[in-house]
């Protein structure tokens, strides 16, 4: 069953102030450590409170850099659930070492605890993950960054993340079943991976990626189950945690329905993604008895005549062939190949193979309408980035968002989306690729 959608968009921020506490420097007494804490930024196991703000939950785990010293203490919250201020404490040595290039007696802290946060020359090294998990009025515990940093005994923590929420309301007479939804930066930029915080001047901190990179963050449930259902006429919110970065061409959410039908919610305008901030996005999805905006291509039954299958006579540049839609709303389409390629059959499937690298298929359209969101299954000797979508013939992208980690055997997405009419084309990056079929989207 085919969804529509009708979309808006409206940003809210609100950059969360933080007031440090007084408070004097005392060695710890033998191996335990006392200090107090505020997070007025977002939250430690950290959960949002109905105005938005972060609050503390008991057990909450915290990294502390203890006075000069470079060990990951791990330190645990001690006061009550939906505190702003409570304490933590921690074992630790009870001469601290200092730090070669820190100022002796200097804490640093973030949240969450994880085993690899470490400090190097007052720079904090943690993490944004790419794989986040639903939770019902806030974002993953796990997923948000905070830091602080302090001469004395009190900590006052900040975002080293923008938060953004995606408001989904179920249109029309029907409930909505989501799966999973992914966020992606439109142009490619990294927006989850290693973060480093440097904190050499603590009033104005840096916030920069480094290392392996994502440009998407999916949120999904931690059980692989569906995240939840919307009732019709009512709505949900979703949070993510992503860098603070400039999106030059904006971003993209692709929601998947239980069902595997595919979302695509989008602003193309370019946008600065800001520590401390909240980006909200609304959006309504309502189901459709349309089945008329879907193509469906399959080598096995669709294609005639029929494709060379000898490895001597390949088909030849240029070649179109005629095919017969398989999904249920029929109809007659036409594929163009720009490449060398041939049908064979392997495990018992007609495949359409590429025998060079840089080779594409014109993909058929719906006039009127434009292309969503695409599927595949592909086999290919190489797994990254086998292939993508584009609005040219080549590898240069138009108005298009590749989602270019395709796997080997099993059906796989990509987001795309051009303007109505707009021919496209799938691009293919490595010499022995092979698709089996291909599922087009329409809006």
């Amino acid at each position: 069953m085919m969804k529509r959608i009708i979309f808006a968009f409206c940003v809210v921020a609100s950059v969360l102030s933080c007031t440090k506490q007084g408070g004097s420097v005392s060695e710890p007494s033998g191996r335990t450590v006392t200090l107090s804490v505020n997070c007025d930024a977002a939250d430690a196991k950290v959960m949002l409170n109905s105005s938005l703000k972060t609050v503390w939950n008991k057990g909450d785990s915290v990294s502390v850099f203890y006075a000069g010293s470079t060990v990951n203490s791990r330190a645990l919250y001690t006061g009550s659930n939906g505190s702003k201020t409570g304490d933590i404490t921690f074992q630790c040595e009870a001469s601290p070492i200092g730090d070669e290039t820190g100022p002796q007696g200097l804490t640093y802290a973030a949240i969450p605890y994880r085993a690899d946060n470490r400090l190097s020359d007052r720079v904090l090294h943690s993490k944004i993950p790419a794989v986040q998990y639903y939770k019902s009025t806030s974002y993953d515990p796990k997923s948000v960054l905070l830091f602080a940093s302090s001469s004395d005994n009190s900590l006052t923590f900040r975002y080293a993340c923008a938060v953004l929420c995606l408001e989904v309301k179920a249109g029309g007479t029907l409930p909505l079943t989501i799966k999973s939804i992914t966020l992606s930066s439109a142009a490619g930029e990294g927006i989850a991976g290693g973060v480093a915080v440097n904190m050499q001047n603590p009033m104005q901190p840096s916030i920069a990626l480094e290392g392996e990179t994502s440009p998407s963050v999916v949120l999904c449930s931690a059980t692989g189950a569906d995240m939840c259902t919307i009732n019709a006429g009512s709505s949900k919110k979703f949070y993510f945690c992503a860098a603070p970065v400039a999106l030059s061409q904006g971003y993209v959410f692709n929601v998947r329905l239980s069902d595997e039908e595919t979302i695509l919610v989008r602003n193309t305008a370019a946008k600065s993604l800001e520590a401390a901030s909240l980006l909200g996005i609304e959006c309504s999805i309502s189901p459709s008895v349309s089945v008329s905006d879907s193509i469906i291509i399959d080598f096995d039954t669709t294609f005639s005549p029929d494709l060379q299958s000898t490895n001597k006579t390949p088909g030849a540049n240029g070649d179109t062939y005629t095919f017969t839609n398989a999904a249920a709303s029929g109809g007659q389409y036409s594929i163009t190949s720009y490449s060398v390629y041939r049908r064979l059959t392997v495990s018992e499937h007609k495949c359409l193979r590429f025998d060079s690298s840089g080779s594409c298929l014109l993909l058929p359209s719906i006039p009127g309408r434009r292309l969503r969101s695409m599927k595949a299954r592909v086999m290919t000797t190489q797994d990254y980035k086998p292939m993508s979508i584009a609005s040219t013939k080549g590898s240069a992208a138009g108005d298009v968002v590749p989602r270019t980690n395709f796997k080997k055997d099993e059906f796989t997405e990509a987001v795309a989306y051009a303007a109505a009419d707009t021919p496209l084309y799938l691009y293919t990056h490595s010499g022995n690729t092979q698709i089996e079929s291909i599922e087009l989207y329409f809006e």
